[in-house]
């Protein structure tokens, strides 16, 4: 299913959540104008928000604030694409030159920081403990999923349990408690919310997953293709072709023959065992759904996770 179709219903809401970002990073500061403008706001697929919304339908959670909601989850997931565009030097996100790249580091960091405290403040106007607990909890798990990451850089032995672990933290965290969210939000609910934060976990695991298998195999993406390996990151993919081939895919690294490289990848038919690992958590995700009634926003989500698996962007 084409994601438009599937935000139609909630056009209006991730409107709505555009509209809060906009007006909460208005400054008088020039330098944060630029910044702001600098940094692709209204861009991306606005799949966590999605993800709350559509969950919200689901469980028939109605609340004023679920934009608000979306709107702070969106500035701190945007803040953790700038920190991590610094740490890993890249170039293009989006389709677009990096922040990093147009001001530089210095003011790149100021930029990151800026949106994430204003993401927290702005959610703490809420007023409701639980729900700031939850999204404080996913952004310490973000931080030390991205320390553990770099941590593991270049380290061609690292294990799968390793790459899950980074996956889930710096991903599936912010999936989970973006799901979480939804049952706090209503007295009445199918699910409780530890349920319901699996899902998300799961979610945010199969969409991590598939982003890295698009990072070697698609062209569309708005980022430099094989970017993850020239940063270090040894994903899923590098991980399974490793156990068969680690000599050779060794010495292709080392070259920087990445043509070769992906011939490699085809022959031992790595984009296929790393679906078949993705469709783990597809099925995860799908018995969760199966708990729910016949809807418009059951339809929505599975076809939600749909895209997740067919996307090449």
């Amino acid at each position: 299913m084409d994601l438009k179709k599937i935000q139609t219903p909630i056009g209006k809401q991730l409107l709505e959540t555009n509209e809060l970002i906009i007006k909460e990073l208005r400054s008088s500061s020039n330098l944060i104008r630029k910044i702001t403008n600098l940094t692709p706001i209204s861009k991306g697929k606005k799949i966590r928000s999605t993800l709350l919304f559509l969950l919200a339908g689901l469980n028939k959670t109605k609340n004023s604030k679920l934009p608000f909601i979306a709107a702070s989850i969106e500035m701190l997931h945007l803040s953790s694409l700038i920190h991590d565009d610094i740490v890993d030097n890249s170039k293009w996100r989006r389709g677009e030159k990096t922040l990093n790249v147009n001001l530089g580091n210095y003011i790149s960091v100021l930029g990151g920081d800026f949106l994430f405290i204003k993401s927290l403040n702005f959610l703490n106007r809420i007023e409701n403990k639980d729900l700031i607990d939850i999204v404080l909890d996913a952004a310490e798990c973000m931080i030390e999923g991205q320390i553990l990451e770099v941590d593991n850089n270049f380290n061609f032995d690292i294990s799968t349990k390793t790459y899950y672990n980074v996956v889930k933290k710096k991903t599936g965290a912010l999936f989970g408690g973006i799901a979480a969210i939804v049952p706090l939000l209503t007295k009445n609910t199918i699910l409780g919310k530890n349920d319901f934060y699996q899902f998300g976990l799961d979610f945010g695991t199969m969409f991590q997953v598939h982003d890295d298998i698009l990072d070697i195999f698609s062209k569309n993406t708005g980022k430099d293709r094989f970017r993850d390996l020239k940063e270090g990151k040894i994903t899923l993919p590098y991980i399974i072709l490793l156990r068969k081939r680690k000599r050779e895919v060794k010495e292709l690294i080392g070259k920087g023959n990445y043509k070769k490289l992906l011939s490699l990848f085809d022959e031992v038919d790595i984009k296929e065992l790393c679906y078949q690992e993705v469709q783990l958590y597809h099925r995860n995700c799908i018995q969760f759904l199966s708990g729910f009634p016949h809807s418009l926003y059951k339809d929505l989500l599975l076809g939600l996770l749909e895209f997740t698996i067919s996307r090449n962007y």
